[in-house]
């Protein structure tokens, strides 16, 4: 097996070198730089503009001149946000499309910002749409925001989920130490980045995950309300916003209750009995409203589209409310399909093993100073942590010869430290099942972030030669057959 070949090379001394592999605020001066990329290699530049003719010259004396950039369709917001810290890190979107979207001409266009102590010439950023790169920069933007954009090949964008995933590898300009990778970070800009394609048109209650993010990648939802609703009403409006979080597998929704939202960017909800929404504007589209019904009706003039779950009686919206929360649609290249499934994290019931490949975490080889795994997962809403119980993490990998005495895999949860595991070995090893326990009582219901970190110092990295060979060759194999046991 490749694995075991990869481990074999690993415990007799090293790996080979690895292949080149919530709104945000940004700082930095200067306007931004928008770059149009190939599928590898330098930015492509516009060479020096040619004098304009003297007709033309005159003119533009006395009018700014203005460029028109396409709109993207956003990167929906997850619960990580949009930054890429640390040596090497990925983000990851699902994408809704519909099938007119999917269709045609498309790129990917990232924006973004990077700390001024990320070296260019050995730190890089790439992108990738269902599993196939689609282009790379250097990281050179220290001062201002940087667009870049690469082209997609036709026929790779699907209709339904399509995984987008962008992918930092970066390193320190001067010092090597494992306290300098907090140092590297790539900003990703929401408000700029995505899918440049057409817009969504022609929307319906299977298509509502093509819905546009606003500038900070959250989905507004505008809850319309003309008078203050009665507890019952206001339950059933809570319910019909928990059905668009669903159906849009929505990590991040922005929720508002008022007049109606305008613009291009999110939906308006109108929820209530035939009596209760009477008189609100556009609801006459909807005809005689005789049961259960959920209706989305299109954008008029500037106001967002409005999707009415109704009915004549409560009853009845609470039935409508339950046919939205199945309307969605799941499909979707197979990659996109199932990072939307992760979207809120995977659901814990109890009892599983669970392989971490299940939770969207893949083997990968790593050459640098601090590694970081991680998953997220989604306990009951009535779980309760017992003090005594664990949850069992079997670990599968190895690490090359050479590391330093503190060498150590860390693993937190929840941001709270729960293991700490020493590397002892100083000729390497490799291992399949090394158990760690982790205490069940730093678990919550609702969604746990688990974090494994392995520190990876060698004596090199006190001499701190950037550029010598030595520095791309493989310090640790993370296999993603490591897996979690959850109990009853």
């Amino acid at each position: 097996m490749l694995d075991s070949a990869i481990l074999a090379a690993m415990a007799a001394g090293g790996l080979a070198a690895a292949g080149p592999a919530a709104a945000q605020s940004f700082l930095g001066t200067g306007p931004t730089e928008r770059l149009t990329l190939p599928p590898a290699g330098e930015p492509l530049r516009a060479g020096p503009p040619r004098p304009p003719a003297p007709e033309a010259d005159a003119v533009r004396r006395g009018a700014p001149l203005t460029a028109v950039v396409a709109a993207a369709r956003r990167f929906p917001a997850g619960t990580r946000g949009y930054r890429l810290a640390g040596e090497e890190d990925a983000l990851q979107f699902p994408v809704y499309l519909t099938e007119a979207q999917a269709r045609g001409p498309a790129k990917l266009r990232v924006s973004y910002l990077s700390a001024i102590s990320v070296a260019p010439e050995s730190s890089e950023l790439s992108g990738s749409v269902n599993g196939t790169r689609v282009g790379w920069t250097r990281i050179q933007a220290p001062g201002a925001v940087k667009v870049v954009e690469f082209a997609l090949p036709e026929g790779l964008l699907k209709a339904g989920y399509n995984a987008v995933s962008l992918t930092a590898s970066q390193r320190h300009r001067v010092d090597c130490s494992i306290e300098a990778t907090y140092e590297l970070w790539t900003q990703i800009d929401p408000s700029r980045s995505g899918l440049v394609v057409a817009p969504a048109a022609d929307l319906d209650l299977k298509t509502l995950a093509a819905l546009e993010p606003d500038e900070s990648g959250a989905l507004p939802i505008g809850v319309l309300l003309s008078e203050r609703p009665s507890p019952d009403r206001l339950e059933r409006m809570i319910g019909a916003v928990q059905a668009v979080a669903l159906v849009g597998r929505l990590a991040r929704p922005a929720v508002s209750f008022g007049p109606p939202l305008s613009g291009r960017t999110g939906v308006n909800l109108l929820v209530g009995t035939a009596a209760e929404i009477r008189g609100t504007e556009g609801v006459e589209e909807l005809g005689p409203i005789s049961g259960p019904r959920v209706a989305l009706l299109p954008p008029r003039g500037s106001r967002a589209p409005v999707l009415v779950v109704t009915g004549t009686s409560a009853a009845d919206v609470r039935e409508a409310v339950t046919t939205l929360a199945a309307s969605g649609d799941g499909s979707g290249p197979p990659a996109g399909a199932r990072l939307a499934s992760l979207t809120r994290g995977y659901p814990i019931q109890g009892g599983e093993s669970l392989a971490l490949e299940q939770l969207g975490v893949a083997t990968r080889e790593f050459s640098g100073r601090l590694m970081r795994v991680g998953f997220e997962v989604r306990f009951p809403a009535d779980f309760v942590p017992a003090d005594y119980g664990k949850v069992m993490l079997h670990l599968a990998g190895g690490y090359a010869a050479g590391l330093e005495s503190s060498a150590q895999i860390v693993v937190d949860i929840n941001g709270r430290n729960a293991a700490s595991v020493p590397l002892p070995y100083s000729r390497g090893e490799v291992f399949s099942d090394n158990a760690i326990p982790l205490p069940l009582s730093l678990w919550r219901p609702g969604l746990n972030r688990v974090e494994i970190s392995a520190q990876l110092p060698t004596a090199a990295d006190r001499t701190c030669d950037t550029l010598a060979p030595g520095t791309k060759r493989a310090r640790f194999l993370f296999l993603d057959r490591t897996r979690l046991d959850i109990p009853l």
